[in-house]
């Protein structure tokens, strides 16, 4: 019952956000400027860039503390606490002088104006800086993860999340300008953080991260698991976060702007998606600490399907709806966002198809294959990003992500976790995405005819109320034709709290 309020949990934080999102975004632009707007997507990107210092050591931090909990060894979980915080603290000090480089020369390498070079410094040193100090701390949210105890991180970011909107508005509304962003972030990115670790000591038993655990053969073993997740973290944020970068080099700031309302949609639209696969990640690596393969199986078939039927209808919905959703959310002056949308969508798409496989692979010893596809998945974007927005603009390096995204997750991983698992394509395909796209046909035949029937364009109730009919369509269908008798028996138990008869396979 635990991870299934881990997931919901996750997706409870995930729509209070995204429409906290929804209605700042405009208010935002609205009090700083189109500009401004695109120089904070820029800001927002480089400093993902530091997050590249935390080496890959998170992941294996997760992977690790699901592990020693599935297996209870207290001894094991503390020595590798205690190694990892002493290596953070030295990346941390590194993660600071290299800010002080970036914000020295960075603003000469974008060809920034004066004032725009000024709060562009301002916001790399305090963002920075709360990334550096949050290296360590973020431990403490693997101890959390790894436990379980998922659904209390949710909360944590949750509130983080609403207090930055609310200091956002306060300070906006005060005049502060894009400091009312710099400021309010770099607080709510340090307090959420500060209070995980406070709660980690508290609930996790015989919790140590005394000097005397750290152990330098185990900084060894974890390098070598950590340096390919180090090469898919730079491979993430680059297909995330260096796409404003590139058009920066290109084209002006407007540009960046509303590439970014694009963007943030689709972004959006992948963490919709990647909390479900998230929250199965403890889960295969508690099962691989315990010797339950029949449950990693089921992850890798049961899980991408009950993910991809999360995926597919709000894809296929987002693409129907994003004329109407980014005139009426941001006006004309962003239609350019339209196509850029629709293209990134069909790249979270093919991400979302392989999140369970990637993950199957990751916590079962094919990290460095995983790393090195990621990696590969990257290049192909920006090489083709650069030589696309020369011929195509913004829409050329949204047209990258998507060649890039579909030829190595989809061609690729997938087929090699299905290799790994011993399960065939045609199972795959069988088990796990044809029974997601039958119910398709009948949301989008209702999502046509109502917008017939009323345009979508008219107003934001109508595009909610046509999107959630055709969800509930979908749904419903979903649910009749491509839900197995066993699981009907066991969410049913679930709804009316009662011993289940039957169980799913996972």
């Amino acid at each position: 019952m635990r991870w299934i309020i881990n997931i919901a949990t996750s997706y409870l934080r995930f729509v209070v956000v995204m429409v906290v999102v929804f209605f700042l975004t405009p208010f935002i632009v609205g009090k700083i400027g189109v500009d401004q707007f695109g120089l904070w997507s820029l800001i927002f990107s480089v400093v993902a860039l530091f997050g590249l210092m935390d080496l890959g050591f998170a992941t294996a931090a997760n992977k690790y503390m699901g592990e020693f909990h599935g297996s209870g060894d207290h001894a094991g979980r503390n020595e590798v606490l205690a190694t990892l915080l002493g290596v953070y603290l030295g990346l941390g000090i590194l993660c600071i002088a290299i800010v002080a480089l970036v914000s020295t020369f960075a603003g000469d390498w974008l060809d920034l104006d004066p004032t725009m070079r000024h709060w562009f410094q301002l916001a790399l040193w305090l963002l920075g800086g709360v990334v550096a100090i949050n290296l360590p701390l973020n431990l403490f949210k693997a101890v959390l993860n790894g436990s379980g105890r998922m659904a209390l991180v949710n909360g944590i970011d949750l509130a983080m999340q609403l207090l930055n909107a609310a200091l956002i508005v306060t300070l906006l509304n005060a005049d502060y300008g894009i400091r009312a962003l710099i400021y309010s972030t770099s607080l709510t990115m340090l307090l959420g953080p500060l209070l995980a670790t406070a709660l980690a000591f508290a609930l996790t038993p015989r919790l140590s991260v005394s000097p005397r655990w750290f152990s330098r053969p185990r900084v060894r073993e974890l390098l070598g698991f950590s340096f390919y997740f180090f090469i898919a973290n730079i491979a993430v944020l680059i297909i995330l976060r260096i796409d404003p970068v590139v058009i920066k080099a290109f084209l002006p700031l407007s540009a960046v702007a509303v590439y970014a309302i694009g963007a943030k949609i689709a972004e959006y639209t992948y963490y919709l998606n990647k909390q479900f696969s998230n929250a199965l990640m403890p889960l295969v690596a508690q099962s691989r600490g315990g010797g339950d393969d029949a449950t990693i199986d089921r992850v890798l078939l049961d899980g991408t399907r009950f993910g991809m039927a999360i995926a597919l209808p709000f894809v296929a919905l987002l693409f129907f709806y994003a004329e109407a959703i980014i005139l009426l959310w941001m006006g004309e002056d962003f239609a350019g966002a339209v196509p850029v949308l629709r293209l990134l969508l069909g790249a979270i798409l093919s991400t979302a198809v392989q999140l369970n496989a990637a993950n199957v692979l990751a916590m079962n010893g094919q990290h460095k294959f995983i790393a090195l596809a990621m990696a590969a998945s990257a290049l192909l974007n920006l090489v083709l990003s650069v030589v696309l927005i020369q011929e195509y603009g913004l829409n050329g390096v949204a047209l990258a992500t998507l060649i890039a995204a579909f030829t190595v997750e989809v061609l690729v991983i997938i087929p090699r976790a299905c290799w790994s698992r011993g399960i065939s394509l045609w199972r795959f395909f069988r088990e796990a995405i044809w029974p997601v796209l039958p119910p398709l046909a009948p949301a989008l035949a209702a999502a046509y005819g109502l917008d017939y029937l009323q345009p979508a364009v008219d107003g934001f109730q109508w595009v909610f109320l046509q999107g959630a009919t055709a969800a509930l369509v979908y749904y419903l269908t979903f649910y009749l034709t491509s839900v197995r008798a066993e699981e009907r028996i066991f969410i049913a138990a679930k709804l009316k709290r009662r011993p289940a008869t039957a169980h799913p396979s996972a």
